[in-house]
């Protein structure tokens, strides 16, 4: 009773909050309407964080969620929301244990060699422990909290009675669907029996990436509610200084990690969608550990392509290009103003070209008001918000890259995701206009003559190196538009 108080005070607080905005904009004019709208936001992206914290659990997820939804809120709730932490107080091993008497029997140690009663770490929906098997072999046991689904289940019915104020102060029609993802999401880190087979399933995907090193599972010992896995050693990458220390090379960590997502993204198509510093160690020879396989979730075709198209319509400022890629992606809903959503593109594109960003650590407030878009948004984000829908799926697309922006800009500060990424990119617009330049009637993207396309295509058939063909990748420190 007391939870569903505080969900429903936080809930009055800011819908009461903005309904005296929407009252003052009915009979006022003015900028001081929009610097109280900005403070607003603030005050409400603060308040929001600081409760979900409070209330854990699925919040904390809800908190995720929301926090990578940059085309439907305001970016302040973006900045806020990021920094909630998926980590709690850890429950005492008795409890715990509960779950390991019911997977294994009365006397669950047995199977053991040994067993750390004090967790190793402990997030919202389980903790880990560390143990030894009779073999010698050391590993580390992922439990499910007791009584957890239960919990999760009467938040998400607390989270759904929300929907309709949310609908209405943002315009935004497709809350019910992130209801859903957020749904979906929370199911699947919830059933270890997926999670094991998703472990091994991107263990068979990149193994012809000797640099990437994915846990075993123990499967004799492994079911729905409890995970034993191969203990893997590493060195946490949150700190470049210390990886440095220990020998490792912080940008060779950066591109193992991108060019594993690059793989998995536009490869395979089915990727881990969690990529934040806790779940990623390092290791001396340039290995890359990858950890915590319970989202794991494959992407739609159309959205990778669409993604495709986004790219290189930004490199080569094609807005034509950009907005295919966003309709194809699922973005435009079918009574959208896709003039307005065309206008926005062309106006974000011009603002991307100009910007210099020579640390992606240290972004100063105008380069992240000009990344975020909010300029091109400003007094318009109702009405955007109205011609747009969230692609099924894309949730998780947008969480990991958001993720994957953190930690190599902490990793490779000079070169960011978008630096790191350069020579993908640029191998995508290659076998883009080597594409095009095989159908005679494709309009050019760049508007280059056939023969320069052929050149490129040339490039890639001979397997010459980047540097042999005219296209350069975007230069370090710089976001092409």
């Amino acid at each position: 009773m007391l939870r569903s108080l505080r969900v429903f005070w936080l809930a009055t607080l800011i819908f009461c909050g903005y309904g005296s905005q929407l009252l003052l904009e009915k009979y006022f004019r003015g900028e001081w309407l929009e610097r109280r709208w900005q403070r607003l936001h603030k005050k409400n992206a603060r308040r929001i964080a600081h409760q979900f914290t409070q209330l854990r659990g699925v919040f904390i997820k809800m908190g995720q969620v929301l926090s990578v939804m940059a085309p439907i809120l305001p970016a302040v709730y973006a900045q806020e929301l990021e920094k909630l932490q998926d980590a709690v107080p850890p429950q005492p091993y008795a409890r715990i244990r509960e779950r390991l008497v019911a997977a294994w029997g009365q006397n669950p140690e047995a199977k053991l060699e040994h067993v750390e009663e004090v967790a190793h770490a402990a997030a919202s929906l389980a903790q880990v422990h560390r143990a030894r098997l009779k073999d010698g072999t050391d590993v580390v046991l992922k439990i499910l909290y007791p009584g957890i689904e239960d919990l999760v289940r009467r938040d998400l019915a607390r989270v759904r009675k929300l929907l309709p104020g949310f609908r209405i102060l943002f315009g935004f029609r497709d809350s019910a669907k992130v209801h859903e993802q957020l749904t979906a999401m929370l199911e699947h880190e919830m059933d270890y029996c997926r999670e094991s087979d998703n472990t091994e399933r991107v263990r068979e995907m990149l193994k012809g990436m000797p640099k990437v090193v994915i846990p075993r599972v123990i499967q004799e010992l492994s079911g729905p509610k409890v995970l034993v896995l191969s203990y893997e050693e590493g060195s946490k990458i949150h700190d470049p200084e210390a990886l440095r220390g220990a020998g490792i090379d912080p940008e060779a960590i950066g591109t193992t990690l991108v060019a594993a997502y690059v793989s998995m993204l536009f490869e395979h198509q089915t990727f881990h969608a969690d990529p934040h510093p806790g779940n990623l160690l390092a290791r001396p020879d340039g290995s890359l550990v990858i950890l915590d396989f319970g989202a794991v979730e494959r992407v739609n075709p159309e959205i990778t392509e669409g993604m495709k198209d986004v790219l290189i319509g930004a490199m080569v400022k094609n807005t034509d290009l950009v907005m295919a890629g966003i309709e194809r992606m699922g973005f435009v809903a079918p009574d959208g103003n896709r003039e307005l959503l065309r206008q926005v593109a062309q106006d974000y594109l011009a603002v991307l070209t100009e910007l210099n960003v020579q640390n992606y650590m240290n972004l100063s407030r105008k380069q992240l008001e000009q990344a975020s878009g909010m300029q091109q948004l400003r007094g318009k984000l109702r009405k955007v918000a109205g011609s747009v829908r969230y692609p099924d799926g894309y949730f998780y697309v947008e969480r990991t890259l958001t993720l994957l922006f953190g930690v190599t800009a902490r990793l490779v500060p000079t070169k960011g995701l978008l630096g790191l990424a350069a020579p993908y990119t640029t191998k995508l617009m290659l076998r883009a206009m080597a594409s095009k330049a095989a159908k005679p009637s494709a309009v050019s993207m760049t508007g280059a003559e056939p023969a320069q396309n052929d050149e490129a295509s040339k490039g890639i058939d001979d397997g010459a190196s980047m540097d042999a063909v005219a296209v350069k990748p975007t230069p370090v420190g710089h976001v092409q538009g």
